[in-house]
C-alpha cells in the first residue's frame, strides 16, 4: 500500500466521458471524489464510441492514448465499437476491450485497488489477473446484473452462453475483495449467488453543484415560448421503450402548447425518429447530446423529465441514474416503472409514477403536471430535498471508503477459494 491517509486506485471500465451516459457520469463523479480526497486515481477505458457505436475520429487508428480530463489521467485502448441488439457484434466488442484494457492496466501502474465496472461483465477477467499479477485489491463494481439482465430482455438467448456467463459473475462475485453494488438490489442477488461475498454499497448519487435549479433558464433552443416541455435525457436505447413516449405525444398531439423532448443519442434513436416521422407528429423535438454542464438549464426550462422502463421483473430492482440529476434540479420526475425506483418517488413525493409501456396513462400523467405548475414545483422541491439527504456524490463516497479502507486495513485478504466448476 501507499501511506496511511492515500492511495492508488485504478478504475477499469469500458465507458467514461467524452461519452454522455449515466455510467459515464457516474464514474466521473466517483473519480473526481476520490481525488479530492487525496487518493492517486487513474483510469483505464476504451476510445470513446458509445451511444453511436463508432470512434471519435481524433481516437480512431489508434492503439492507446494517454490523456488527462480535469487532472484524471486516463489510458485508453482500441475497442471494436458496436451498439445495438445484435449479440455477436456486442460480445466482439466487449471481449476485444477485455483483451486490449490489460495493455492500458500494465501502463497506468501498479494501484492498490482496482476498480473494474460491469457490465461488461467479461472485463472483470482483466481486472481479476490485473489485480492478482500487481499484488492489488480487486473491487467488482456492479451496476447492472448480467447475464440476468441480457436474459430478461431477450438480448442472448442461447443457454451456453448464459451458463457460461452465469459460472463466471459466480468465479467474479467470489475472488473479489469487495463486490461493489449500486443498489440493494444489487445486493441481494448477488449475495443470493454468493453468500460469502464480501458487498459494500456504492448507490447511484448526484453532483448536487453542478445540479441543481437555474431560476432564469434563458431561452432554450427546443422550446419556444408558451410551451410546457416534458424531456427524456439518456441513451436511446432498447432497455428504456421510448415507444411509450411517441405513443403519450400522439395522444396529447392537439394540445399545441406541450412538446416532448429526447436529448440524446443511441442506437434505437434512428428508429424513434422514423417512428415520430411516420405518425406526423409536431410535439416530439430530438435535441443532440448536450454537455453537463448544459443539462442544468435544460432539466430546469421542463415541467417535468420522463424516465420510462420496459416492463421486466428484473427493472424492479433498479434506481435507474437519471432520475437524480432531474430532482437535484428540481424538476420532478414521471417514472414509467415499478419496483424500487416507483416506491421511491411516491414515498418522497417527487413525481408522478405509471406502470411500464402505458402511454395512456403517461400522457395523463403530463396532463396533470402541465395544468398545475404549483403542484409540479412543490414536486421538485421535494426531489431536491431528497438528493441532498441521500444522494449526494460526497456522502456516498465517504461511506464506501470508510467500509473498504476500514476493513482493509485490519483484516487480511480473503484467500483465493477455488469453487467446483468455476
Amino acid at each position: 500500500m501507499s501511506d496511511n491517509s492515500s492511495f492508488r486506485i485504478l478504475i477499469l471500465t469500458q465507458y467514461f466521458p467524452p461519452e454522455i451516459g449515466a455510467a459515464q457520469v457516474r464514474l466521473y463523479s466517483v473519480a473526481q471524489e476520490l481525488k479530492r480526497r487525496g487518493h492517486d486515481v487513474r483510469v483505464v477505458t476504451a476510445m470513446p464510441n458509445y451511444p453511436t457505436g463508432r470512434i471519435a475520429p481524433e481516437y480512431r487508428r489508434r492503439w492507446l492514448v494517454r490523456e488527462e480530463l480535469n487532472g484524471l489521467p486516463v489510458v485508453r485502448t482500441w475497442i471494436y465499437p458496436a451498439t445495438g441488439r445484435n449479440p455477436i457484434k456486442r460480445l466482439a466488442s466487449y471481449w476485444s476491450f477485455t483483451l486490449s484494457a490489460m495493455r492500458g492496466c500494465w501502463a497506468a501502474g501498479r494501484p492498490d485497488y482496482v476498480m473494474v465496472e460491469s457490465p461488461p461483465l467479461f472485463l472483470g477477467l482483466t481486472g481479476y489477473l490485473y489485480a492478482r499479477l500487481r499484488r492489488s485489491q480487486l473491487i467488482f463494481n456492479v451496476s447492472d446484473l448480467w447475464p440476468e439482465s441480457a436474459r430478461e430482455l431477450g438480448i442472448i438467448t442461447s443457454r451456453p452462453l448464459l451458463a457460461m456467463a452465469q459460472r463466471l459473475a459466480r468465479f467474479l462475485y467470489r475472488h473479489s475483495d469487495w463486490v461493489s453494488a449500486v443498489t440493494a438490489g444489487i445486493a441481494e442477488a448477488v449475495a443470493a449467488t454468493d453468500p460469502r461475498a464480501r458487498i459494500v454499497s456504492l448507490p447511484n448519487s448526484v453532483d448536487v453543484d453542478l445540479f441543481r435549479a437555474v431560476p432564469e433558464p434563458g431561452p432554450i433552443e427546443w422550446i419556444r415560448p408558451g410551451e410546457i416541455a416534458f424531456v427524456y435525457a439518456g441513451t436511446h436505447g432498447y432497455v428504456s421503450g421510448l415507444d411509450v413516449i411517441i405513443e403519450a405525444a400522439e395522444r396529447l398531439a392537439g394540445r399545441k402548447d406541450i412538446v416532448f423532448l429526447f436529448v440524446g443519442d443511441g442506437a434505437d434513436k434512428p428508429r424513434l425518429q422514423e417512428l415520430t416521422n411516420a405518425r406526423g407528429l409536431q410535439n416530439v423535438r430530438f435535441v443532440p447530446p448536450q454537455p453537463l454542464q448544459a443539462m442544468p438549464a435544460l432539466l430546469s426550462a421542463c415541467c417535468a423529465s420522463i424516465v420510462p422502463l420496459r416492463r421486466a421483473e428484473f427493472f424492479r430492482r433498479t434506481l435507474p441514474a437519471k432520475i437524480l440529476p432531474s430532482l437535484a434540479c428540481e424538476t420532478p420526475v414521471i417514472h414509467c416503472g415499478d419496483g424500487d425506483a416507483a416506491s421511491l418517488i411516491e414515498e418522497a413525493r417527487c413525481g408522478l409514477v405509471v406502470p411500464p409501456e402505458r402511454g395512456d396513462l403517461l400522457a395523463d400523467a403530463v396532463l396533470q403536471l402541465a395544468a398545475d405548475g404549483a403542484r409540479a414545483r412543490q414536486l421538485g422541491a421535494n426531489g431536491r430535498r431528497l438528493v441532498e439527504e441521500r444522494y449526494m456524490w460526497s456522502r456516498a463516497v465517504d461511506a464506501w471508503l470508510a467500509r473498504i479502507v476500514g476493513d482493509g486495513r485490519t483484516a487480511a485478504r480473503p484467500a483465493t477459494r477455488s469453487v467446483p466448476g468455476d
